[in-house]
């Protein structure tokens, strides 16, 4: 059947691009589109190698969403309880002289949130919970999608970081994630949570050369899919001709998902701590692993490799299952 004009299915318009301050303002827009969120999510290791995650979701006038999820040696991630101490209230986001800071409005000391962007880099601060600084990966990557009454519009930076998680030291990647939608849509009414998204993972790699990548890849239904890598030259590949296979855990938690376009083919592979507890009542799990280009031998010092997978059989035709 013919689409309606202005819908073009899954088919996404990818890029590289620059991460300004007015990507991040809640008064922007892009192809008239408004600003729905701004999602903020680190991927570290203590000194032991335990991993550690944090996200925090930000609207324009309020930010209700923060979690903090630790892994204890031999364990799984699981929510702590010090994600209470996160703020969860209104939030400001200013521009300060090409700097965008997004905080609480009317915490007290023991619940305060501050997130500073610039062309430099990035500092996060969660009151006694977090405490990270880094410099960008490299240029930002986004994407465009339209459907039947509807688009989204969205970009991410990464950060390299260091700091503290918990009063430990820690370092690792912080992703930058924002979203613009149509008016009354997010992303679980949008198709993609209707059955356009099957799996999308955000990458980012430092080898033990000193090395780094920065990568999304994802992969759904009615065309929608793409890859987007920055490689350890620098040479951005991009494209939206990408095929998945995956392989999942008796839990349904994914355990390995490969990745060939162009003339790539990466593999993620959940971390042995990347099982992430789901908080909402929707057949998505979040989980953390590494993504690496298949046949490269190089140790991974730090890596952020978190990814969506949904469990409500969507994702059966890429689910390699023994015979």
């Amino acid at each position: 059947m013919l689409k309606r004009p202005g819908d073009f299915g899954g088919a996404c318009l990818i890029g590289e691009c620059t991460f300004t301050s007015d990507l991040l303002l809640p008064s922007s827009t892009y192809f008239g589109l408004h600003k729905a969120g701004t999602y903020l999510y680190g991927t570290l290791r203590d000194e032991d190698g335990n991993l550690l995650r944090v996200l925090r979701a930000v609207e324009s006038e309020r930010s209700m969403l923060a979690s903090l999820f630790v892994a204890e040696p031999g364990g799984q991630l699981q929510r702590d309880a010090r994600s209470q101490q996160m703020w969860s209230g209104p939030t400001s986001i200013g521009l300060n002289d090409h700097t965008v800071v997004f905080a609480s409005v009317g915490s007290d000391e023991d619940a305060r949130f501050r997130f500073a962007h610039s062309e430099s880099g990035c500092v996060w601060r969660e009151t006694d919970v977090l405490a990270v600084a880094g410099d960008p990966v490299g240029p930002a990557v986004q994407w465009f999608n339209t459907w039947d009454g509807g688009a989204c519009f969205s970009a991410t930076a990464k950060y390299r970081v260091r700091g503290a998680c918990l009063g430990r030291a820690a370092e690792g990647f912080v992703g930058h994630e924002i979203h613009y939608f149509s008016q009354g849509f997010n992303w679980l009414n949008a198709p993609y949570g209707g059955g356009r998204e099957i799996c999308w993972q955000q990458i980012a790699n430092e080898y033990d050369d000193g090395s780094t990548i920065q990568a999304t890849f994802a992969y759904g239904a009615d065309g929608w899919g793409f890859a987007m890598l920055h490689d350890e030259q620098g040479a951005f590949i991009a494209t939206t001709d990408i095929r998945a296979q995956a392989t999942v855990r008796t839990n349904g938690f994914p355990e390995t998902i490969r990745y060939k376009f162009a003339d790539q083919s990466w593999t993620w592979r959940i971390d042995p701590q990347g099982e992430r507890p789901s908080l909402a009542n929707i057949a998505m799990l979040g989980a953390d692993g590494t993504c690496t280009r298949d046949g490269d031998t190089r140790s991974v010092r730090y890596s952020m490799g978190n990814s969506d997978w949904w469990t409500d059989g969507r994702a059966e035709t890429i689910i390699c299952r023994a015979p």
